[in-house]
């Protein structure tokens, strides 16, 4: 069950990573703070770190181990809240 958790985190974040590199110029009317230069490497930025764990994302779910599954989540959930929090700060 927790493996078909993974592979679908895996997908959306493989998504929202595209979404991110491909399309940041849709978030430039939100974020109001900053160069839109600046913006757009922020964005990009995240949209790599999104990329790099759905790649380790692919590992984990692979092999299967509780110890790696758990520290995946937990490094899945930490990168999100700092994105949102960063992207929070820039919007207000």
């Amino acid at each position: 069950m927790v493996r078909i958790l993974i592979f679908m985190s895996v997908a959306l974040l493989v998504i929202i990573g595209l979404y991110l590199l491909k399309k940041a110029h849709v978030f430039l009317p939100l974020i109001h703070d900053g160069e839109p230069d600046e913006t757009i490497q922020f964005l990009h930025q995240f949209g790599i770190f999104y990329l790099i764990l759905a790649a380790i994302g692919i590992l984990v779910g692979i092999f299967n181990l509780t110890f790696f599954s758990l520290f995946y989540i937990f490094s899945l959930l930490a990168i999100s809240a700092i994105f949102t929090v960063m992207l929070a700060k820039k919007i207000l």
